[in-house]
């Protein structure tokens, strides 16, 4: 390979790496949105209808206004990447039901292990050993965060962490189908498709509970839900999608542990959750295993 093709694969390489921490940023205000929505009388399934209607609404006016694009994708893959979307989003609010904002985050960013496990048994994705090495960093740091192994501090709820996993390994299925998908797909095509199929989806699963959510309709509800289909679906999904393409499902994956220090600061800011030392060190662990996997390509251009 050439020099000029080098850099320039390292520049692609570079600028996914740093979407990838943008989206996980955005991503990372979700369970603190969700904990103020919860305030106000809404459950679970009222968070989901006010998401996706938000945010289909919001990127249907972006669509015709800016971009030329169709709304819905002609790419079965899409389809099956918004059913593990949903899935995800359903059991993620279910897990901030009973746990903390920063906790029902830090389990949910379990999933790029998962990714990395799925793609290495069935796809024979090999793994460097700096990405062995940041996963693992991660990973504990998570397991500190949690506090679950800390002495003197309370046990998790058995549910809640059922619902992490779930909602984890949801997401891991998805980013592994966007990683998979043969033909690309434009990421606003690909983005609305999902937001109105989990909204068709939260209208049919939820139907019970929508009278509930019309009595709760407030400004302040919407408000809140147009925040969150801006910075917790319609941005982090293009973004991720883009920042997939670009360096692959497993070190985007990686990358979006970012999240887990940005919703503790969000949370301890927004909600007055307590930030402990042990998850000081939890996140010092986790942005070290960040630093790893974004270098590693600097790294490889420098032994070329």
């Amino acid at each position: 390979m050439g020099i000029g093709m080098q850099q320039s694969s390292i520049s692609r390489r570079s600028v996914g790496y740093l979407i990838a921490v943008v989206q996980a940023v955005f991503y990372s205000t979700m369970s603190t949105f969700g904990k103020l929505l919860y305030e106000v009388g809404l459950t679970s399934a009222h968070v989901m209808i006010v998401r996706f209607l938000a945010t289909t609404v919001l990127l249907a006016l972006f669509m015709l206004v800016f971009k030329r694009e169709r709304f819905l994708s002609r790419n079965k893959s899409v389809y099956l990447q918004m059913v593990f979307f949903f899935l995800s989003a359903w059991f993620y609010f279910l897990t901030a039901q009973h746990l903390t904002a920063g906790l029902t985050t830090v389990i949910f960013y379990l999933f790029p292990a998962v990714v990395a496990l799925i793609n290495a048994l069935f796809f024979r994705e090999r793994l460097s050993a700096l990405t062995v090495v940041a996963l693992v960093l991660c990973i504990g740091g998570i397991l500190v965060v949690s506090g679950e192994f800390t002495p003197g501090e309370h046990a998790l709820d058995p549910l809640g962490i059922l619902f992490g996993f779930l909602s984890c390994l949801s997401f891991a299925v998805y980013t592994v189908l966007i990683q998979q998908a043969g033909t690309p797909e434009n990421s606003y095509t690909s983005t609305f498709t999902i937001s109105v199929g989990c909204l068709v989806l939260s209208l049919i699963v939820f139907a019970p509970q929508v009278g509930g959510l019309v009595e709760l309709s407030t400004p302040y509800v919407w408000g809140v839900g147009a925040a969150m289909a801006l910075l917790n679906t319609i941005l982090p999904i293009i973004l991720y999608i883009v920042a997939i393409k670009r360096i692959g499902g497993t070190e985007a994956s990686l990358i979006s542990i970012a999240e887990t220090p940005f919703s503790l600061l969000f949370a301890y800011a927004l909600l007055g959750e307590v930030l402990t030392v042990w998850q000081a060190v939890g996140t010092i662990m986790i942005v070290a295993g960040i630093v790893l996997v974004t270098a590693e390509p600097l790294v490889k251009a420098r032994g070329a």
